[in-house]
């Protein structure tokens, strides 16, 4: 009798999978400390350069300056004591439609022929704002500057010539410190300086009292 027999099976193994990866290292302060400030900084040139070109879209303008009124006393040209003051009224405009002017910080200046005279400094107990397209005025005192012996001979030469004709010209320079702001949150600073020239002051025959001939003048901002 013929036995048959099968062939043996192979065995059969469970696949196993694979071993879960390690878990990664933790981050180490150095590298938080690095994507934080790379942060930073990016954000502080994205809003340096959104800044910037806000600027450059609202194009601002500097104040426009104008001189009201100019009375000049006691200019007492044959006294050996020359003590002038002077009445000034200025005009401080702001030609722009969106933004808004802050002066903190008048200083205005009268001189003749390049030696100062009269000299005035003020700081206001608040900022001054001026609106869009408005304009402020202010009427300051202004005081002898203290001349010497060398310059008070100069300046009384050549001013009493011109002072017997009747009329004076000086010249008066203003420096004020401007904050603009748009939008109300938008804000730069910047010193400016306007000069004002050919400012005629009319002189009676005799008087030591006199006022600017012809009105107003415009002054040229630098």
């Amino acid at each position: 009798m013929v036995t048959s027999s099968n062939p043996a099976t192979p065995v059969q193994h469970a696949h196993q999978p694979p071993p879960p990866p390690p878990p990664p290292p933790p981050r180490s302060i150095h590298e938080v400390v690095r994507r934080l400030i790379a942060s930073l900084v990016l954000l502080f040139v994205s809003v340096s350069t959104a800044c910037f070109v806000a600027w450059l879209v609202l194009r601002p303008h500097p104040p426009a300056f104008e001189v009201n009124s100019l009375a000049v006393s006691g200019l007492n040209i044959s006294s050996p004591d020359f003590g002038p003051r002077s009445d000034l009224e200025l005009a401080i405009m702001n030609p722009n439609r969106k933004i808004v002017f802050f002066i903190d910080h008048f200083g205005l200046l009268v001189t003749y022929r390049g030696i100062p005279l009269l000299r005035r400094v003020k700081k206001p107990t608040y900022r001054v704002e001026i609106p869009g397209n408005g304009s402020f005025r202010v009427k300051l005192e202004l005081d002898t500057g203290g001349l010497n012996d060398e310059r008070e001979r100069a300046v009384l030469g050549d001013m009493k010539g011109e002072w017997s004709k009747g009329a004076v010209s000086f010249e008066a320079k203003a420096k004020v410190r401007v904050k603009f702001i748009a939008w109300g949150w938008l804000s730069r600073e910047r010193l400016v300086e306007a000069s004002c020239q050919d400012l005629s002051v009319e002189f009676s025959p005799g008087e030591e009292t006199g006022k600017l001939r012809d009105g107003g003048r415009i002054c040229s901002v630098e």
